[in-house]
């Protein structure tokens, strides 16, 4: 019996499962091209909020992974819709969103107005996610706006993500400067928050649970995030974690793989 035959529906990571920065990881195309084809359910997660689900397409397609942006949950995505489904006032409210273009978006498809500058000291919502250009004035602004009563959302506390020169800071440590700041803990959505699995198994929640699994190379966000959320998890070995990570932690996946090529071997007796 095959790994994938023991289940109907794979949440799979992108990065460091599908692809190391501009890179796709050895026979992931294939992989996933076959998992597709014996009809299995694969939808893809991503905590990096900086694109949105189109975006990751194109991404994704450039590498000759052809996957559609409905099959795509970020935790830009996430936290938006959770947003919307707490708050069915929100429509003409503020946010100050620190983030990417791309997060300013789906934040604004929820009715809230985005405000930057000094206006966003009276924003009604703070909503953080990493980017590149993370600056001090927005730390300062945010804090601001939070004292005042904002409410405080992020996309994922993950404090790096894998690149090819090594693990770069994330969305985490940005938000760590902010929560120090103000004092006050953010509503997160992101891996290992159950927020970001029910919003992707929405349309399957009428399936056996069992039958669900995570792929993910972190054992503090995606095996995590699978145990939290009652479904089987399988970590890769082919982005952030390795071997002796998973002896030294007390969190322990269901199975470990190379690579997703491994989901379609026979599971050794």
């Amino acid at each position: 019996m095959r790994l994938a035959d023991l289940f109907d529906c794979f949440l799979i990571d992108l990065d460091g499962v599908v692809y190391v920065g501009d890179n796709p990881t050895e026979g992931a195309s294939e992989a996933i091209e076959k998992l597709k084809k014996s009809g299995k359910i694969v939808i893809f997660l991503t905590n990096d909020p900086r694109k949105n689900a189109a975006e990751y397409s194109d991404k994704l397609h450039s590498m000759g992974i052809a996957v559609s942006p409905g099959d795509i949950v970020t935790s830009g995505m996430a936290i938006a819709h959770h947003i919307r489904a707490t708050h069915p006032d929100i429509e003409g409210k503020k946010a100050y969103v620190v983030g990417s273009h791309s997060l300013k978006e789906e934040i604004r498809l929820t009715g809230l107005s985005v405000i930057s500058g000094d206006e966003a000291r009276g924003a009604d919502f703070v909503i953080v996610g990493g980017h590149p250009d993370f600056h001090y004035n927005e730390i300062k602004l945010a804090a601001l706006a939070v004292r005042h009563g904002a409410k405080f959302y992020a996309t994922n506390r993950d404090p790096a993500f894998p690149t090819k020169e090594g693990l770069v800071p994330a969305t985490g440590a940005m938000l760590a400067a902010i929560e120090t700041a103000c004092g006050c803990k953010a509503v997160v959505a992101g891996k290992p928050e159950v927020i970001m699995f029910e919003v992707a198994l929405a349309e399957h929640m009428h399936r056996d649970r069992e039958r669900f699994a995570i792929i993910g190379d972190r054992i503090d966000t995606d095996i995590q995030g699978g145990k939290n959320t009652g479904i089987g998890t399988i970590l890769v070995l082919s982005g952030s974690t390795s071997e002796e990570d998973v002896i030294e932690s007390e969190i322990k996946p269901d199975h470990i793989i190379r690579d997703l090529r491994d989901l379609l071997s026979d599971i050794p007796e």
